[in-house]
């Protein structure tokens, strides 16, 4: 079978779900589409079942280009899920990062720092340190899988990154970031952040990528390969290789855009319910939001350009925590299902149902939590009583509490196992909306017996039928999306309920409560959300319903809103943008010159206006180039000039804009 048109194959991997469509290149349309579980143990399995679900083995030339997006890189730093590197500060003030406890943006406790200031003429102020680095290389490199060096001036004179760069490659042969290749922002410690998540995400990135290419290759897929960045544009996919912490919020990015191309809609709130998290974005005048800042994950604050996005974690497969108070949390953790544990380990079963009616009385949402190894740990487990417990998960699952029994500990806080949960060694399983959905039949793809006898036996413990333990958990849900909207929206912080604040509330969680459920007997309150809403991802028709209702909004689920996220990445464009300046060059009173900066290129000239062309044309030429090395084809670049000071200072912001090349043949137009 031979197609005329070209397509476009999209897919995205998400911490639950990896999804896939074939899109017609000339009537934008959604061909087929594909939903699978992620497996994350080895990414290409479901990739290589999406391309079967995709029935790409008809004709693989008809393919033009695949384009990528994933979560992968965010929920490992929402989830504490990264590789651990070793962090390089050259230059940087340890008493100053220390005060202001900076460090703790860092997102590695093994951080290092090393004298050495070039200056900006190109001499060293204070030379490199060259036998500290190798002292601290020696002594961390057992413990790291990858270096992020980070230069206090670096975004002006990178040369001490670079040879520290070297150093570390020879010495050790593990991956190096080197700040300068990722911002020529001014903020040192975003600089050191943003290098050191980077090194921390380069293996799960790559493991993807290569998952990705393998699969492609084995049927004979030749075409360019795109991933989409967390602005919502696209660059090929090896650019990605380097630089993974430009695709954080990759997933926002794509479900954003594919929700508002399928929606069609001009200005809505595109709200993607996965398995592991909830992503928010706003769609004005037919263009998602753009983050005025560099973006923020977690608690850490990067250089990284995003769309303007807000992400929970809570998801399908988020675990429902509870405990003897009766009271109920969800996420952020994502666990399995017990639906879809029991169907995949059957014997398990009965050792859980045997297991409710010797204890009769669940009080704690860990009494009932199952280990499951996926694969063997990567390296030696050094603790004795870890070691055995991972022998005894080789021979199958195991229900967590007769785990810790067999091994002789009383609390998983005795095993060192967050290192082999956040690698995928070992997966936990618990209660999830996802049962909640096969007790009630609206989605049970696996065995909805279980889940319907585990909802029963804590439900009984509190005294309330499945329904009413169901609806708590829907509510709870509901309240902390139209929290998270709320905050997403107005850019304020709503006040924590907490569990011994009671009937003390601030007024602003008074007023929220009050607006979804009315309760006072002469006062009320209504806050309406006044776009509609447009709900993607799998449990999205579940659970977002009761969002819209209580913020008196409508709401769409339009035609493929399940994969939403794979239509967003193959109706992107290539974008780039860097920064330069000129500023002067001051010796006590006198101006002796000017810095003319062009992303991390810098000269200095005498007179001001040669320094302010070649800041503005360097800039563009460097734009343009990294535009055609992320794969663009023909790109239109432009550059905007704010004046700071006449003939003093100057700003400059320069973009390339481009569709991806599908043919090879680069080019590009300025104006």
């Amino acid at each position: 079978m031979t197609f005329e048109a070209k397509w476009y194959l999209g897919i995205d991997t998400g911490g639950t779900y990896t999804d896939g469509v074939l899109l017609d290149s000339a009537s934008r349309k959604v061909l087929r589409t594909a939903k699978v579980l992620t497996t994350h143990s080895d990414l290409r399995q479901c990739i290589a079942e999406v391309l079967d679900c995709l029935a790409i083995d008809d004709d693989p030339a008809a393919i033009a280009m695949v384009s990528l997006s994933t979560t992968l890189a965010t929920n490992a730093i929402a989830e504490g899920k990264r590789r651990p590197v070793a962090l390089l500060l050259l230059g940087y003030d340890p008493e100053l990062v220390h005060k202001f406890n900076f460090h703790r943006q860092f997102g590695t406790s093994h951080y290092f720092f090393i004298d050495g200031k070039p200056g900006i003429d190109g001499k060293d102020s204070i030379p490199l340190d060259e036998a500290e680095i190798a002292k601290v290389v020696g002594e961390i490199h057992g413990e790291v899988e990858a270096f992020a060096i980070a230069s206090y001036t670096g975004h002006r004179n990178p040369i001490h990154e670079e040879r520290a760069g070297e150093m570390v490659a020879s010495l050790t042969g593990f991956p190096v970031v080197e700040a300068h290749h990722l911002s020529s922002e001014l903020d040192s410690i975003r600089r050191a952040t943003t290098a050191s998540l980077n090194a921390s995400l380069l293996s799960d990135t790559q493991e993807f990528l290569d998952a990705v290419q393998a699969m492609l290759e084995q049927r004979q897929i030749r075409c360019p390969v795109m991933i989409v960045r967390g602005d919502g544009s696209i660059v090929k996919a090896e650019f990605a290789r380097k630089r993974p912490v430009e695709i954080i919020h990759s997933g926002p990015a794509t479900s954003a855009i594919g929700g508002q191309f399928l929606a069609g809609v001009d200005s809505a709130l595109v709200i993607d319910m996965g398995g592991t998290t909830t992503d928010i974005a706003l769609v004005e005048q037919g263009k998602v939001q753009a983050e005025v800042q560099a973006a923020t994950v977690g608690p850490y604050r990067t250089c990284v350009r995003t769309i303007r996005a807000r992400s929970l974690g809570l998801g399908g497969d988020s675990l429902i925590r509870f405990d003897h108070s009766q009271n109920m949390t969800i996420g952020p953790e994502r666990v399995l299902p017990f639906s879809h544990f029991c169907a995949e380990f059957p014997h398990m079963k009965p050792v859980l149902v045997q297991w409710l009616r010797e204890k009769q009385v669940i009080h704690y949402h860990d009494r009932l939590e199952c280990w499951a190894l996926r694969k063997d740990p990567a390296r030696p487990v050094r603790d004795a009583r870890t070691r055995l417990a991972v022998q005894y998960l080789q021979e199958g699952p195991w229900l967590l509490p007769q785990l810790l029994k067999r091994v002789g500990v009383v609390s998983p806080y005795q095993l060192y196992v967050e290192d082999l949960i956040n690698q995928g060694v070992i997966e936990r399983v618990g209660l999830t909306p996802t049962d909640l959905l096969h007790v009630t039949g609206e989605y049970a793809p696996w065995d909805s017996e279980i889940a319907r006898i585990i909802v029963d036996a804590i439900a009984g413990v509190w005294g309330i039928e499945r329904e009413g333990f169901i609806r708590r958990a829907r509510d709870w849900m509901t309240r902390q999306i139209a929290a998270e909207i709320l905050q997403f929206l107005s850019g304020k912080v709503l006040s924590e309920e907490g569990v011994f604040k009671a009937g003390r509330h601030g007024l602003d969680r008074w007023l929220f409560e009050e607006s979804l459920v009315s309760t006072h007997p002469t006062l009320g309150c209504a806050i309406t959300l006044k776009v509609p809403m447009v709900g993607i991802g799998a449990p999205a028709k579940a659970f977002l319903q009761d969002v819209s209702r209580v913020l008196r909004t409508e709401i769409a689920f339009p035609e493929h809103y399940e994969v939403a996220n794979a239509v967003g990445t193959v109706v992107g464009h290539i974008m780039v943008r860097l920064e330069g300046e000129v500023i002067p060059v001051v010796d006590g009173m006198t101006v002796r010159g000017f810095s003319a900066r062009a992303a991390h290129v810098q000269k200095e000239f005498e007179d001001f206006e040669e320094a302010r062309i070649f800041a503005r044309t360097q800039l563009c030429h460097l734009v343009a180039a990294e535009a055609l090395d992320a794969g663009a084809r023909e790109p239109m670049v432009e550059c905007a000039e704010e004046e700071i000071l006449p003939d003093r200072m100057v700003r400059f912001s320069a973009w390339a804009v481009a569709r991806p090349d599908l043919n090879g043949h680069n080019s590009r137009t300025s104006r």
